[in-house]
């Protein structure tokens, strides 16, 4: 991973893994990670009087486009953790934050690359961002549309259906994104995940899933020696609402 650069107010919020934010081998899931990493924006957003409480009263919701998680381990219980967050930079449409995990010596496990967006409320379409909201943030304003990495396309997968329940819903009344990790992981079965563990996610959300929807995850494997490489995509009526591309290393294989 790159050598962390700042732009903006860092926040840090310290933080221990918990037993329920494992899975049962005692690693943090990549769910609780995001979860967790997207609770310190919220907490510096309510320090900067930028949090949830103002960002409705404009009559917005902020949603989240795209991750780009590399990682060189994933968290332990009970280990002692600080999550860092910067909001980057933004143009007229998406605000780009970076959050970093380290350990108790300092050293980088984790590294989230960010797209964030602003969604009316009664329209549900992408509001502009306006230089207000933004400003307490220090961050860069750039005329550039900033591109993720591609991903590539399922051609023939395995599939699996699950269907949105009430606690999947967050306060912007869909799916919350970090419950999508869930339905994109449980396909590979028990067997993978307790044999392979990621080192890269790519992941983009294109359109919303709602409460009580049907969705169908359906995932492509390719394996070369021990490197493998999953594709997903999660659809609703054939309408594809989030793409990944997962790569992974067998777990003994790691450094």
């Amino acid at each position: 991973m790159k050598e962390v650069e700042n732009m903006g107010l860092v926040y840090e919020m310290p933080h221990e893994v918990s037993y329920y934010e494992c899975d049962l081998t005692g690693t943090m899931t990549v769910s609780m990670l995001v979860a967790v990493a997207i609770k310190s924006s919220e907490q510096q957003s309510a320090l900067l009087n930028r949090g949830t409480d103002y960002i409705h009263s404009i009559g917005l919701n902020w949603i989240i486009t795209d991750y780009l998680i590399s990682l060189e381990r994933l968290p332990r219980v009970g280990e002692s953790l600080v999550f860092k967050t910067e909001a980057k930079s933004y143009n007229r449409f998406f605000c780009y934050r970076s959050f970093w995990v380290f350990d108790q010596e300092g050293q980088l496990l984790v590294e989230i690359e960010s797209v964030f967006a602003l969604m009316n409320q009664t329209t549900r379409k992408l509001a502009r961002v306006q230089d207000e909201i933004i400003v307490p943030y220090e961050t860069e304003k750039q005329t550039t549309i900033k591109r993720m990495e591609s991903i590539l396309p399922v051609e023939e997968g395995e599939s699996m259906l699950v269907t949105s329940q009430f606690y999947d819903i967050d306060e912007n009344k869909h799916v919350n994104n970090a419950v999508y990790f869930q339905w994109l992981f449980s396909p590979l079965g028990f067997d993978f995940l307790t044999t392979f563990i990621p080192t890269k996610i790519r992941v983009r959300f294109e359109k919303e899933i709602l409460y009580g929807s049907q969705s169908q995850s359906v995932f492509e494997k390719k394996e070369e020696d021990n490197h493998v490489t999953t594709l997903h995509e999660i659809s609703v009526k054939d309408e594809i609402c989030c793409r990944a591309q997962i790569e992974w290393k067998k777990i003994e294989t790691l450094d």
